[in-house]
């Protein structure tokens, strides 16, 4: 597949207030130049995607760079013609940030005041100002409404920032692998990095550059080098870390002459393979960043707390008018999946549109840069438009549960699949659908579809759905996969006024009649599956659900029982619902 081609480094200096841009802290920037990447569809009023980049990215998000033969952009999978960022449909957009060391007005840049670079003299800024270049720089691109917003780690905590300060300003927000405000390990972290660069006596209070020619990798170069592997540690998950290197050594240390040995030994270094990548790491940031900017940006992004400028995670997310796509990853050090369920938890409790997804992806945090296989299938879908089309099969297998759903009604179906109950539901009876699902591919297929998907295990309890969110929760042929059927029913019962249960009855002839006269339990299209190598945990009759109701103290509204087969429903004819149904569909609710 094609890429985006040739993308050219563009600079752009805003048009400021009259006394420059007064920055939250109380300075002034005289003047700010942005450095910005484009590529894409022509720009329309309807189709610009912005890219909030990394803490230490830049606006080359893809294409091929002038003198380059290869692309070389940072999300290259993510970006292009028909990609998970559509290029064929929409025009795309990344800027470096305030305070970068990429092009954007930064400590390096030229003071105005002094003809010099900034150095120490660089004011302290914030996420707010950071995010108000951006929304100025793009207005006077003439981009008054996005298409969406998407950031990952740093870059999603500026879309935090922008969804929230500026509810009105994009359609969808992706934030990838990121969080309302870091936790204090990831705190500790950047404290550590800083203090790396601090305490190096080259950093001689921020003023270390040549004067003629400032160039990142001046200065405090063993701190910035230290910072750089202290965070990258962070990157990866404990599990790579592991299977790249274990305790493996470097062989040409190995082999190295005695008086290097002894050098090194005198340097307190040694021969480990994680050593040496850890120097090659630092060695490559060296010659592409700016330790100042290092200490700004890291700074700023501590300091960010919407929770705080707010009152509260749930008044911040209340401001969101954006579809909001939420993505963690396993083994996050940085930004662990708990705080993405933050997240999720206060756009529910505020009746937001939003879909979450967990990754089982064991590289770390870095996950979304380079193993994105699964993220550009959820990315692809949540921005895409597919048109779904019901077929007359679909209507007819699901037609009992239709009949007991309101029209109109806000409805959730906890363990949703593919999202095809759901597009009938839409189709049939207008509802609002919401899907709970654990598998990736059918939930990134119920996602593209249009519905709100959130990854969860019923058997670990709905804990982010807010109490009576929904009019109505369907347990579709899930009742009798899961380990507690009962904590899943109070679940449902916990988060919508009433829920429709459908079930397998394992108390229907066939099955009776197969296990008395062959001894073996029966594979059939209701239940298709040897017994070895079955979903079904519980064999649930009609009487053991009656029973568990009255149990619960859960009113029984409604039964509709089911048959495929002529004596089945000739059985359910004469009321025997227990004996003739393959499959029973009930809607319950608790007693008043």
């Amino acid at each position: 597949m094609e890429g985006v081609g040739t993308v050219e480094l563009k600079k752009i200096k805003l048009n400021l207030p009259e006394g420059g841009l007064k920055l939250a802290y109380g300075g002034v920037l005289k003047e700010v130049e942005v450095a910005y990447e484009e590529c894409g569809a022509p720009l329309t009023d309807s189709n610009a995607i912005y890219i909030c980049h990394a803490l230490t990215g830049d606006a080359h998000v893809a294409g091929v760079r002038p003198g380059e033969t290869e692309p070389s952009g940072w999300w290259e999978g993510m970006v292009g013609p028909g990609r998970a960022i559509d290029t064929n449909r929409f025009h795309v957009i990344c800027a470096n940030v305030l305070g970068g060391c990429s092009g954007t007005t930064g400590p390096m840049s030229v003071n105005p005041d002094t003809g010099k670079p900034y150095g120490s003299a660089f004011p302290q800024y914030t996420f707010d100002d950071a995010v108000d270049v951006f929304r100025m720089f793009l207005r006077e691109l003439g981009v008054r409404k996005l298409a969406a917003l998407i950031g990952g780690s740093y870059g999603g905590m500026q879309v935090v920032n922008w969804i929230t300060r500026y509810p009105d300003d994009a359609e969808k927000a992706c934030l990838i692998a990121t969080c309302a405000h870091l936790n204090t390990q990831a705190v500790a972290f950047a404290v550590m990095s800083r203090n790396a660069i601090t305490d190096d006596p080259k950093w001689n209070g921020g003023d270390y550059y040549d004067d003629a020619a400032p160039a990142c990798g001046q200065g405090p170069r063993a701190g910035l080098a230290a910072a750089r592997q202290l965070a990258h540690i962070t990157y990866l998950s404990r599990t790579l870390l592991q299977e790249k290197f274990g305790r493996r050594l470097q062989q040409n240390f190995v082999d190295a002459p005695a008086d290097e040995k002894a050098e090194r030994e005198r340097q307190f270094k040694t021969y480990f393979q994680v050593e040496s990548y850890l120097d090659h790491q630092a060695d490559k940031f060296l010659k592409r960043f700016d330790a100042n900017s290092y200490l700004h940006i890291t700074r700023s992004m501590d300091l960010f707390d919407p929770c705080a400028q707010f009152g509260s995670i749930d008044a911040a997310f209340a401001r969101v008018k954006a579809k909001v796509l939420v993505v963690s990853y396993k083994h996050d050090v940085l930004f662990p999946w708990w705080q993405s369920k933050e997240i999720v938890s206060a756009l529910l409790r505020a009746r937001k549109s939003v879909s979450y997804c967990h990754l089982e992806s064991g590289t770390g945090h870095d996950s979304f840069l380079t193993d994105i296989d699964d993220l550009s299938k959820l990315v692809g879908g949540f921005l895409g438009r597919r048109e779904v089309k019901v077929l007359g099969w679909q209507e007819r297998l699901y037609r009992n549960v239709v009949k007991m759903v309101k029209r109109g009604a806000h409805v959730v179906d906890i363990g949703c699949g593919d999202g095809t109950l759901l597009n009938v539901l839409r189709a049939k009876r207008d509802v609002r659908g919401d899907g709970v699902e654990i598998e990736v591919e059918p939930f990134e297929e119920a996602l593209a579809d249009g519905h709100d998907m959130f990854y969860d295990d019923a058997d670990d309890g709905l804990e982010a759905f807010p109490d009576g969110h929904y009019d109505t929760a369907i347990v579709s042929d899930t009742l009798q996969e899961v380990k507690n059927p009962r904590m899943l029913l109070s679940e449902a019962l916990r988060i919508a006024n009433e829920a429709i249960v459908t079930f397998p009855n394992f108390a229907a002839y066939r099955i009776r009649f197969t296990l008395a006269f062959t001894g073996r339990l029966p594979v059939s299209k209701q239940l298709p599956f040897q017994w070895y190598d079955t979903p079904n945990i519980h064999c649930v009759t009609l009487k053991d659900f009656r029973a568990l109701c009255d149990q619960e103290g859960y009113e029984i509204r409604e039964v509709r029982a089911e048959s495929r087969h002529l004596f089945g429903k000739l059985l359910l004819l004469l009321g025997l619902k227990n004996l003739g149904a393959s499959k029973i569909i009930a809607r319950i609710a608790k007693k008043r």
